[in-house]
């Protein structure tokens, strides 16, 4: 099983026969993002703003991300995972002193006593969003190739757009529907409230 993009259904997949278990779409080994650019910046359109920090309930595939409206439909980034390095305090016993206290066992009890602590540093893997300055927001249509997880709902595609229990159920003529929950107090629900009146 690999995970390609469907070219057809704009979002990433898992497959086992090469082809997209959506659309049946035959989907290539590889692909080069600069051929891909051109037709899916023609597809997603003027990029018209974020509308908020989501979770998409998926498996396998990133789930936190940032949505955005174009004047084609919907766009999902998901955060990347980077590598921070951060100063944490630890133990520093003297290794002659565990020697002593395996062989003398008094000194198990006073080995709580006797550890130094020390800032060591240690690396943690995180997810962040991607930032784009309203400068860069052209330049969403590119990640469509580039980031594994990334997604475009053309409004073509969305059938309808449903709230249930603070969660938002977008229906597909293509494709399971997509179930997707605003995280924390972003303004995200306000913006699709917006989007349903004037785009649906």
């Amino acid at each position: 099983m690999s995970i390609r993009l469907c070219q057809e259904c704009c979002q990433w997949v898992f497959t086992r026969d090469d082809r997209c278990p959506d659309c049946q779409d035959a989907l290539p080994e590889t692909i080069n993002p600069e051929d891909t650019d051109t037709r899916f910046r023609t597809l997603v359109g003027e990029v018209r703003g974020r509308m908020g920090h989501v979770r998409v309930a998926r498996r396998k595939l990133p789930a936190d991300g940032v949505f955005y409206e174009t004047a084609n439909g919907l766009f999902f980034l998901p955060y990347q995972t980077v590598t921070k390095r951060r100063l944490v305090e630890q133990s520093a016993a003297s290794p002659m002193w565990t020697l002593a206290a395996v062989f003398w066992s008094p000194l198990m009890f006073l080995a709580p006593f006797l550890k130094r602590r020390e800032l060591r540093e240690k690396d943690f893997l995180e997810n962040e969003p991607i930032r784009l300055s309203k400068e860069d927001l052209q330049l969403l249509p590119d990640f469509l190739s580039r980031v594994s997880g990334s997604f475009f709902l053309p409004l073509r595609d969305i059938r309808a757009i449903t709230r249930k229990r603070g969660q938002w159920i977008i229906d597909r003529s293509i494709g399971p529907a997509i179930t997707i929950q605003p995280i924390a107090d972003d303004p995200f629900t306000q913006e699709m409230q917006q989007f349903l009146a004037t785009r649906l």
